[in-house]
């Protein structure tokens, strides 16, 4: 029998990284679940569902997270404990902005945190906007999406090849505006003392942006939680049971 940290029970949003989708966190959410608590997973939709636009790339990040609004809203949500992942923390930083009073918690996992006016671009090293921003400049409609060599070395590597190929199939293209468009109205956010607990997981064999990277981008939070664990930054299919208790960990009052 598998042993989980003790929590009250909790709701969970786990918001995705780039490429990802709500899917991603599909065997994680079930270990959560086995613990006892609610789990919502919901895909940052990457493209229009209807209207005229139905299809294309949808550029705008504001429209993409307003979609997740919508979502806490359509679903009553309330109480959050807000998760977010690597691209994640541009979503749930955004999110911190607009719904505050329904946060009970915010938990960056390997995850970007921008400052105010900040793109995705300004808070990963330069060569990402060479490398990335090239790969969305040959595509037609300015998407991209991670080549497998690069995410099998540097995402995955703790995965077999056949583990990450399987996992790589499961990812979307995504829209350059994504990683253009900056987070904005984070004044309050970020005041001290923190209006919304926060907490951070470092999986610590994660090498997709330099060592340090992601825990010195976590002070500009203040005050939080730490939570270790091993492995890769993909832990989310690498180590789904040792993510959610994780999770449970940081989540939990």
């Amino acid at each position: 029998m598998t042993c989980y940290p003790v929590s009250s029970p909790l709701t969970f949003l786990l918001i995705h990284g780039a490429w990802h989708s709500g899917p991603s966190w599909n065997r994680v959410r079930a270990h959560l679940e086995n613990a006892g608590h609610t789990v919502h997973n919901p895909s940052v939709p990457f493209e229009y569902s209807s209207g005229e636009k139905k299809g294309q790339p949808m550029h705008n990040l504001d429209e993409s997270i307003q979609a997740i609004l919508d979502y806490i809203e359509e679903h009553k949500l309330d109480q959050l404990v807000l998760v977010g992942h690597s691209w994640g923390g541009m979503v749930i930083t955004s999110i911190a902005t607009k719904i505050p009073q329904k946060i009970k918690r915010i938990v960056y996992h390997n995850a970007v945190v921008p400052s105010e006016g900040d793109c995705l671009f300004d808070v990963l090293p330069p060569f990402a906007k060479e490398f990335y921003g090239g790969i969305a400049a040959q595509s037609p409609n300015k998407t991209l999406l991670c080549p497998l060599p690069v995410f099998r070395d540097a995402f995955i590597g703790e995965a077999t090849l056949e583990e990450a190929e399987a996992a790589h199939k499961t990812l979307r293209q995504q829209p350059i505006g994504h990683w253009e468009h900056p987070v904005t109205n984070t004044e309050e956010f970020f005041a001290m003392p923190p209006k919304i607990p926060r907490s951070v997981i470092m999986a610590d064999a994660d090498v997709v942006v330099p060592f340090g990277m992601f825990e010195s981008q976590a002070l500009k939070l203040g005050v939080f939680r730490f939570i270790k664990m091993g492995g890769c930054h993909e832990v989310i299919f690498t180590d789904p049971e040792g993510l959610a208790k994780s999770i449970i960990l940081a989540g939990r009052d």
